[in-house]
């Protein structure tokens, strides 16, 4: 990838395409390949973070239009709603 960030952000509208393109540029760049962030070991606090307070699962893999209360589903947060 020889294109400068700025012209990616420039080349790019769409957030969640400029995402991956930055994170190919600085994984190409660190020279470890596109996919090692994939195989890399995830940190135990990290996960823990991002684990849904009500069923227990984790969310980082989540698009944020469906989590709810910062690290919930959503679904997870209207299931309890109703049921109250």
């Amino acid at each position: 990838m020889d294109k400068t960030i700025s012209q990616i952000v420039k080349d790019t509208p769409n957030d969640m395409e400029l995402g991956k393109k930055i994170r190919e540029l600085y994984w190409h760049t660190m020279g470890m390949g596109t996919n090692s962030f994939q195989e890399e070991e995830l940190d135990s606090t990290y996960l823990e973070h991002w684990t849904c307070d009500h069923c227990g699962k984790h969310t980082h893999e989540v698009d944020y239009d469906y989590l709810a209360n910062g690290t919930n589903h959503l679904e997870c947060e209207l299931r309890l709603e109703a049921s109250q």
